[in-house]
């Protein structure tokens, strides 16, 4: 029998056993279960007819650190434990890993849109493949009574600019979006928003006219097909670096690492940054050129949306100093945190 299997037996038997004792230990998550499985079962305990078992279920996944939690909706296993933490009150760091997840079931989106608060409402904007596949997730959006105006002004932008492109460029039910020959992407167009981004960026003198700036931009960039997109971001300037780096398609935001006149600054930048995709991460965990750098490598550790697997293999490298900071980092993942102390007390000896 395999690991899947016992694991499965094992939750049939804790749901069709008459003691209440074995169902009360899995629902205080006492089982010999992999973390995914354990909180499966646990929200299924929530719904037990025995209401001390239900309680119990409820109260012990409410204790559970939101990192340990956002680890399992990360991984996409467990959908109904998605579901589960999405339509109640949950932490910030859940909420966003939700928001994220590439598999969130649609629905569960246009219900937690009227509650987000103003840094979820982004995370959300950037989901341009959920709202092109269900466009009321921006209606619900709209109806949050704690709607930013940037969040107002973006619902807008959409609704002119990126609805009625996906819809009248679909063939088939696939979007225009999926298309990555730049072949198809029309020259002109590229050097005219080459030349007119550079315009702007030799009229700002700060970081704060910069960030202006992109603000005002991004949406224009972002509802380009990714044709364009994919040449914009070859040798792209500062501007268009910030806009096409946080690109939610993958080869979008990998191409500008690759050819692109990236800077330390602007690559320890994005080792921090939660919005990027996570194929971004790992590509600049993998380079050898970029984790050379000690600050870039602090990033990563210190970023959340890293895999855990990169950051358990960067965190030897760290000081004594950085390793005792991640291990009290609530931030972080438990197993990063464990890992941080262990190294720290090792190093510290």
């Amino acid at each position: 029998m395999s690991a899947d299997e016992a694991a499965d037996a094992f939750v049939e038997k804790v749901l069709e056993s008459p003691s209440s004792e074995l169902r009360r230990l899995a629902a205080l998550g006492v089982a010999p279960l992999p973390l995914p499985e354990l909180l499966a079962l646990q929200v299924e305990l929530t719904k037990d007819g025995d209401l001390a078992i239900a309680e119990a279920a409820t109260k012990s996944l409410a204790e559970l650190d939101p990192r340990i939690v956002a680890t399992v909706v990360d991984e996409g296993s467990q959908i109904e434990v998605v579901r589960y933490f999405g339509t109640r009150p949950s932490h910030p760091v859940i909420v966003e890993s939700i928001l994220r997840l590439r598999q969130v079931p649609r629905d569960l989106l246009i219900s937690m849109a009227g509650s987000l608060e103003e840094q979820q409402q982004e995370v959300l904007l950037f989901r341009q493949d959920a709202i092109v596949e269900q466009p009321a997730i921006l209606d619900a959006l709209a109806a949050n009574p704690r709607a930013s105006s940037y969040t107002l002004r973006r619902i807008a932008e959409y609704r002119e600019h990126l609805l009625p492109r996906e819809r009248g460029a679909s063939i088939g039910g696939e979007t225009a979006e999926l298309d990555l020959d730049e072949d198809d992407a029309d020259d002109e167009q590229v050097a005219r928003l080459r030349e007119e981004f550079s315009a702007l960026e030799r009229q700002t003198s700060s970081d704060a006219e910069l960030e202006g700036l992109w603000r005002s931009s991004e949406i224009k960039i972002r509802t380009l097909p990714v044709a364009v997109r994919m040449k914009l971001a070859r040798g792209a300037t500062p501007l268009l670096r910030r806009i096409l780096i946080r690109d939610q398609n993958a080869n979008v935001a990998l191409a500008v690492l690759k050819f692109s006149p990236i800077t330390e600054v602007e690559v320890e930048r994005i080792a921090l940054s939660r919005v990027v995709v996570d194929d971004v991460l790992s590509h600049i965990s993998s380079s050898k050129h970029w984790i050379r750098r000690y600050s870039v490598v602090f990033a990563l550790c210190q970023n959340p949306r890293t895999p855990v697997n990169v950051g358990i293999r960067l965190l030897p490298r760290l000081s004594a100093r950085h390793l005792q900071q991640l291990s009290r980092d609530r931030n972080v993942s438990e197993a990063i945190r464990a890992r941080s102390l262990r190294l720290y007390r090792i190093k510290t000896q």
